[in-house]
């Protein structure tokens, strides 16, 4: 790994874990909007460094959940997934890079919040995707939209 990567990992696992712990209660709730997730869909434009860091970020941010264990485990699989598959399936398709976050996620993490809030699978099912689809698709389409044209520059 170059030190470019390095230090793009490094800036990807800071922003993940500084966005989601700031953010209290949005990130950890059974409603919730992780504004940090609009970082899984620049794995598509940033590659393995991005995959780390969200992933990385994700491990860092979840030691602060009250789930605790399961979301720190499960919640990062979640991530790791979902930004390999924005990295390595988007077929140079940012839209796609966008919605496999919302797919992954939603069918990951709404699994065990469900069971820990004790709220009904559905509703925590449609809470976490609309959530996810905030993040991803309404503010990472167009976060990624602008770093792909400056990183073209």
């Amino acid at each position: 790994m170059r030190s470019r990567d390095i230090g793009l990992t490094a800036v990807f696992t800071a922003l993940y874990a500084l966005l989601t712990v700031a953010l209290g209660n949005l990130s950890y709730s059974w409603i919730q909007v992780r504004v940090s997730d609009a970082l899984l869909p620049l794995s598509y434009l940033y590659g393995l460094p991005a995959v780390i860091g969200v992933t990385a970020g994700c491990v860092v941010a979840n030691f602060f959940s009250p789930v605790g264990v399961i979301d720190v485990i499960f919640g990062s699989l979640a991530n790791l997934v979902a930004s390999l598959l924005s990295w390595k399936l988007s077929f140079k398709k940012k839209t796609l890079a966008c919605i496999y976050p919302v797919l992954v996620v939603s069918a990951i993490v709404p699994l065990y919040l469900a069971w820990f809030f004790g709220v009904p699978y559905w509703l925590v099912l449609l809470s976490v995707f609309v959530g996810e689809f905030i993040s991803c698709v309404l503010l990472g389409y167009p976060l990624l939209a602008v770093l792909e044209k400056h990183k073209k520059k």
